[in-house]
């Protein structure tokens, strides 16, 4: 019972329990000395205001109640009831608009594997990404996709590998999608990554319940870009499946180059952006040629062996601490199959999505951070020293700021440098 237990804004998208939702009171009270959980439980009346703006169709969910035509509706129970799902977001993509050219007459477009990519990076940075990574299935990229939709528990329902409408290959010229199916072409073999920024100051200002502004932000605006590039793609005679929750985005993100594998697990670590530029969660498969792009290593994976920064600040002691291991300890209780590597391994069921590891990253971009440009290419080329600058960060208090100071800070567009 959130009201007995003291917990505010229960009617606020969250997902943490009674008493997660005290942890978290207690841990940012202690953090930042005058914080209030306020209203609603991420603080005080301004950042709660603009956390619940950027719900708005956050992750593509339809609205609820919302006001349409001077009376309120439901569009999501409506859209549902005429056999839709609780999401713009699809396999096939909307195919609203795209028309493919061969379906009036037309030649698709031809171009080469390199041309083909640089016509996606192009599309996909004037829509909003970051960064575009490719890469082929082959016998080992097809573990990275789950045999079928289902298993989990939780927020997480709908991934994993056990039970749930199955993700078949096929040697078939059409996809389509059943009750029971997602069919993809066996033509349909080269795969696409990408990352969507989010805002630095926000989320290293993000305190309370349920990640915060910066977050949601971010999920608004990437199912968005997928929906158009989708279209795009389609629009040049090609398929374009959207792969998110068929497959271990994380690993794809990091053999097409988008990032490196981190202690939080979740986040991939940009070169740039640490864990302000999300590369979780998407990927699509397309039978247009693209050219891969290659794996990188600016040391972060080196650092986290010796940094820990993350997991020492989890309110709840979750991520993962110590070296790197091929174990993987909570898969046999929370039904994820997280693969067999090398790394760490954060349990996403147990994990109420709080805000807090995100802002401790040291390799988060920041003029003034410790881990600056010379720093990042030390920790490659002399990895000894990474303790030392992951102490250094600790003692110089670079990570998580006063939620109240995002206010006094001239924000750029979006919230972040885009030439950064």
């Amino acid at each position: 019972d959130y009201d007995a237990a003291g917990v505010v804004g229960r009617y606020m998208y969250d997902l943490e329990t009674p008493a997660e939702a005290l942890i978290l009171y207690d841990y940012c009270e202690k953090e930042f000395p005058g914080w209030d959980k306020g209203w609603g439980g991420s603080g005080d009346v301004r950042t709660t205001a603009l956390d619940n703006a950027c719900k708005f169709m956050m992750m593509g969910m339809w609205p609820g109640d919302m006001y349409q035509g001077g009376k309120r509706i439901n569009v999501r129970n409506a859209i549902i009831a005429a056999g839709g799902t609780g999401s713009y977001s699809s396999f096939l993509g909307p195919q609203c608009f795209s028309i493919r050219p061969q379906d009036v007459g037309a030649s698709r477009w031809q171009g080469t594997p390199e041309e083909n990519y640089k016509t996606v990076r192009n599309a996909f940075r004037f829509l909003g990404a970051q960064d575009v990574g490719c890469a082929e299935i082959d016998s080992d990229t097809v573990k990275f996709f789950h045999k079928a939709k289902g298993g989990a528990s939780g927020m997480f329902a709908g991934q994993g590998d056990a039970g749930g409408k199955q993700v078949a290959f096929k040697d078939i010229d059409v996809p389509y999608e059943t009750g029971d199916e997602y069919a993809i072409p066996n033509k349909c073999k080269y795969i696409i990554t990408f990352t969507a920024r989010q805002s630095f100051e926000g989320t290293r200002r993000q305190a309370g319940i349920t990640e915060g502004f910066a977050v949601w932000y971010s999920y608004a605006r990437y199912i968005k870009m997928m929906c158009h590039m989708q279209e795009f793609i389609r629009g040049l005679g090609y398929d374009c499946l959207n792969m998110s929750g068929l497959c271990f985005s994380n690993p794809l993100s990091a053999i097409t180059g988008l990032g490196e594998h981190g202690r939080m697990s979740s986040p991939t670590i940009h070169p740039k952006n640490g864990t302000t530029n999300r590369a979780n969660g998407w990927a699509f498969l397309t039978d247009m040629p693209i050219a891969p792009t290659k794996p990188i290593d600016f040391g972060a994976y080196k650092f986290c062996e010796t940094c820990g920064i993350c997991a020492d600040s989890c309110p709840f002691g979750i991520i993962q601490k110590g070296p790197s291991t091929w174990e993987n300890p909570d898969a046999a209780g929370n039904g994820l199959a997280q693969g067999q590597f090398r790394g760490w391994r954060t349990d996403n069921v147990k994990c109420p999505h709080c805000p807090t590891c995100q802002g401790t990253c040291p390799f988060n971009s920041t003029s003034e951070s410790f881990i600056h440009d010379m720093v990042k290419a030390t920790t490659t080329n002399l990895p000894m020293f990474n303790g030392f600058f992951a102490n250094m960060e600790r003692f110089m208090e670079y990570g998580r700021k006063p939620q109240w100071e995002f206010w006094d800070i001239e924000q750029p567009t979006y919230g972040f440098d885009t030439t950064a």
